[in-house]
């Protein structure tokens, strides 16, 4: 089988690969502390109840039960519920603890690991799957931002993601319902370099057969309805662990500080999005009329309740496939997992 070697990052690259998220983070956190009154933080944990956690729990687990047949479904049903489940946690755990967000990769690379599947064909169906979180996202956005702003106008934000989702979406199915198309395409421009033309070919067929549910409307509609319920349980346990700290929550303070996180998330940071999460939810339950002590009281519960959980399965993922940490991320920096 081909293997597709790639040289180990320096230590100075790796330095310089990881300063935009560090200052990100450092801003960050500079920002809550200007804003934030200790005092008055401890204040917002001390009178809390928290006796409806559990339930933020279950609903949270119930979250990542979704994704995972999501996920499942993406891959032609070829990976048990329980090996999707434990490799999507495995990733959360990654994309916790080490630089560069290699989370996703990890997915890939380690689910090949369990089942025999190649890394090229595990991607795109992750790929699919932050798709349609971008179109959630926007939704949310979409429809909970005029009403935070009391402006029509601030549809616009929400109409230009939609569209760009949808633009994606319409990209991979051309790229699924015709495959021939993008083989050619990669050939002809690799034609001065044989090499080079039949590694891009094998990892791009692989792709393609990853995108293969795009070719099957009904299968489609499982992975729709299995992510919309993702979404779901998100909104669900976001809301009852805001209704601890917040009386006056709606479903709405719910839908837009989520929308908000989701494209915090997405700028560089450390591991675990420290910082640019409590930043993202502060932020935005501000604009609701939130106290920013008592917000950000919520917001590191929440990145808590993340945090612990998906380290936790993670961990149980890593001990059943007998693979250690460190070995993982060599691997991912060091090799290709196209194999």
């Amino acid at each position: 089988m081909s293997k597709t070697p790639q040289p180990p990052f320096p230590p100075g690259v790796t330095l310089v690969r990881m300063l935009p998220g560090l200052l990100v983070t450092v801003v960050a956190v500079a920002a809550l502390l200007l804003v934030v009154d200790l005092q008055e933080l401890r204040q917002a944990f001390s009178e809390r109840d928290f006796l409806t956690l559990p339930i933020v729990v279950v609903l949270f687990l119930g979250t990542v039960a979704s994704r995972a047949m999501a996920w499942r479904t993406s891959l032609l049903e070829q990976t048990s519920f329980k090996d999707s489940f434990f490799v999507l946690n495995q990733g959360y755990l990654l994309n916790n603890i080490l630089p560069f967000r290699l989370g996703e990769l990890g997915r890939a690379f380690l689910l090949g690991e369990r089942i025999g599947l190649r890394f090229w064909r595990v991607l795109p169906t992750i790929v699919l799957e932050r798709v349609f979180d971008l179109g959630f996202a926007a939704a949310l956005l979409f429809t909970s931002l005029p009403y935070v702003i009391g402006a029509e106008s601030a549809n616009s934000g929400g109409v230009i993601a939609l569209l760009f989702v949808l633009v994606v979406f319409l990209l991979l199915f051309s790229m699924a319902s015709r495959p021939q198309w993008a083989l050619k395409l990669v050939s002809a421009l690799t034609r001065p370099w044989p090499k080079l033309q039949t590694w891009l070919r094998e990892l791009l067929d692989q792709f393609l057969q990853g995108l293969s549910p795009l070719r099957q409307p009904p299968r489609f509609l499982r992975i729709a309805f299995w992510m919309l319920l993702t979404w779901l349980f998100n909104l669900a346990w976001y809301y009852v662990l805001m209704r601890i700290f917040f009386n006056q929550a709606t479903w709405l303070w719910a839908a837009f500080s989520i929308a908000v996180a989701s494209v915090g998330v997405a700028l560089p940071s450390t591991p675990s999005y420290i910082g640019v999460l409590e930043v993202a939810l502060v932020g935005s339950l501000s604009l609701l009329g939130a106290n920013e002590n008592v917000a950000l009281a919520y917001a590191l519960v929440a990145h808590v309740i993340y945090f612990v959980i998906t380290g936790i399965l993670g961990i149980i993922g890593f001990w059943q496939q007998g693979s250690s940490l460190g070995a993982i991320y060599k691997q991912l920096l060091t090799r290709s997992p196209a194999k």
